[in-house]
C-alpha cells in the first residue's frame, strides 16, 4: 500500500469511527489531531488496534509519542516505517 492510499484509509477510519463520519470533511492528513482532541489515549489504543489488524503492524509502547500521532500524515510514516522495520527482521 502507498502512502497516500494508507493516509486515505486512516482518514476513513478516523472520521467514522472518532468523528461520526466528518461529513463536512474538515479532517485532512495534516489536522492536528491531539490539539483538536480527535485523539486521546482510549482512541490512540483503538488506533494502534486498528493498524496491528488491518495492516498487520505492532506500534511499539517507546513509537507512541505525540510527534509520531500529530497528525495523520505522521501516523501513516509511523505504520510504513514500523512495517519496513518488521519486514527486515524477517528477511535477516
Amino acid at each position: 500500500m502507498n502512502t497516500g492510499e494508507l493516509e486515505t484509509e486512516l482518514l476513513g477510519y478516523i472520521r467514522s469511527e472518532f468523528l461520526f463520519g466528518d461529513e463536512d470533511e474538515e479532517l485532512d492528513t495534516t489536522t492536528p489531531l491531539l490539539e483538536w482532541g480527535i485523539l486521546d489515549s482510549l482512541r490512540t489504543a483503538l488506533l494502534l488496534g486498528h493498524v496491528r489488524e488491518r495492516y498487520g503492524v505492532n506500534i511499539s509502547p517507546a513509537k507512541v509519542q505525540a510527534d509520531n500521532f500529530r497528525d495523520v500524515r505522521a501516523i501513516a510514516g509511523l505504520v510504513r516505517a514500523e512495517s519496513a522495520t518488521a519486514a527486515a527482521g524477517e528477511h535477516s
